[in-house]
């Protein structure tokens, strides 16, 4: 693991390191302008906080839940945490990541490591691709790292990832990773993200 990679990690555990961070975290995505019932959508909530759960206190629902569900959290008996862990594992893994390097990564059996496996790759797919730029799109790249590798005639070399923004003029703006920085690696992939013409 790549140093830049081990400090996303700390900062991972440091934030999210116990169940309550992640309950809490998932509540601010799931429910920015408030706690709303998943089955009617009524706001007026109440809390049962020794179960982490609410409960919807409309007359006609009175349904009982909690903020993983519906979610690929639903019913799941594994901490958060490790949720969390193999979210960002499977993300950052560029060649893959198996169910027996999960199991042996997050301490958990093969059935267990193959379920998140599948989940978040399932949850994953199910993301709706984004709309291609439109009109004219320019295009930047930067190179962001900088820890010095290497020893003897090498030594000071810079770890550097290259990152490139493109950007809708007058519009969206969106980051990925590229291998390298030349023209033609550039222009393949912008018109994977962009409909027209780019600058």
């Amino acid at each position: 693991m790549k140093n830049n990679e081990a400090a996303d990690l700390t900062d991972l555990i440091s934030r999210y390191g116990d169940d309550q961070k992640c309950r809490n975290y998932l509540e601010h995505l799931r429910w920015k302008d408030g706690i709303r019932c998943p089955k009617c959508s009524g706001t007026k909530i109440s809390s049962i906080l020794k179960r982490d759960q609410h409960n919807c206190d409309t007359e006609s629902c009175r349904y009982q839940f909690s903020v993983t569900a519906g979610t690929i959290f639903h019913d799941t008996h594994l901490p958060l945490t490790k949720w969390f862990l193999a979210t960002y594992l499977l993300c950052q893994s560029r060649k893959g990541m198996s169910a027996n390097q999960l199991k042996r990564m997050l301490g958990v059996n093969y059935r267990t490591a193959w379920y998140l496996c599948h989940r978040i790759r399932h949850a994953m797919a199910q993301v709706p691709p984004l709309e291609k730029l439109d009109g004219t799109v320019e295009m930047d790249e930067t190179y962001v790292g900088g820890k010095k590798i290497g020893w003897g005639v090498y030594a000071g070399t810079k770890a550097k990832e290259i990152v490139v923004g493109i950007r809708q003029r007058g519009g969206d703006l969106r980051f990925f990773h590229a291998e390298d920085a030349k023209s033609g690696t550039l222009r393949s992939t912008s018109r994977k993200i962009s409909a027209t013409m780019w600058t």
